[in-house]
């Protein structure tokens, strides 16, 4: 089942595009092993960035031109001779949701709904936060750029579980964050932080080294289980050399 495997594509990565999943989090080991290692298989290689290069944020732009998500690099994967950036969202990736029943569904990125909610949670966040927080309408999933406070006296963190299994619903496997819920034409949505990591895959471009692209479907339906299979195997090789 995928969702016993290190890393997992997400209902929520399926609602934004193919271009993201969500990792099992797997960190806290030493940094200059996870630099050291990196997975071989046939002719794809995938290796961690340096520390260096980590703390940089690339423009993911979304394959339309229009749009871009800003990103550290993770690691860098080459398959079929094409190299692919796997990054993590620099700002807080977040996700307006409301309730169907007991199951609580993600907004899709282009859905119309989206085009109708997302002005109205925008508004809500300036007069909840001012210019302290501010709601991007960014590629593959919604970005919350600022600083959010930390409360340590409440925990606000909620894990949604769906015990039907069904696949057009929230999985209940991601923990989220409930920031702020409202109402909107009858219905009550929850503007939510993803507490699980986010990684985000681009192609990298040779003339433009600063910037990468986000997949279009294509290349994402050729290029992702590659890319997944690779993780795991990078991540049991790892695995294997840690006390």
């Amino acid at each position: 089942m995928l969702h016993t495997m290190l890393y997992l594509l997400s209902l929520f990565a399926l609602a934004w595009g193919t271009n993201s999943f969500v990792p099992q989090p797997a960190f806290g080991r030493p940094r200059s092993v996870l630099i050291a290692l990196s997975a071989t298989q046939d002719d794809a290689t995938l290796t961690r960035v340096s520390e260096e290069e980590e703390g940089v944020p690339i423009p993911f732009v979304d394959n339309d031109r229009k749009s871009f998500i800003e990103c550290y690099a993770d690691s860098v994967a080459t398959l079929d001779g094409v190299e692919y950036t796997i990054g993590v969202p620099s700002d807080y990736c977040v996700a307006l949701c409301y309730f169907e029943k007991e199951n609580l569904l993600p907004v899709e990125i282009n859905d119309k709904m989206m085009d109708d909610i997302f002005p109205v949670a925008e508004n809500i966040v300036m007069e909840e936060f001012g210019e302290e927080l501010v709601l991007q309408r960014t590629p593959q999933t919604l970005t919350l750029v600022g600083e959010l406070e930390e409360d340590d006296e409440e925990e606000e963190e909620e894990d949604f579980e769906d015990e039907e299994g069904d696949d057009d619903m929230y999985d209940g496997e991601e923990e989220v964050e409930v920031l702020l819920s409202f109402e909107h034409r009858g219905k009550e949505f929850n503007l939510v932080r993803l507490l699980d990591p986010v990684l985000l895959v681009a192609k990298t471009d040779p003339e433009r080294p600063d910037i990468r692209y986000l997949l279009t479907p294509e290349e994402s339906d050729i290029a992702m289980p590659q890319l997944e299979e690779l993780f795991l195997k990078y991540h049991e090789e790892r695995d294997s050399m840690l006390p």
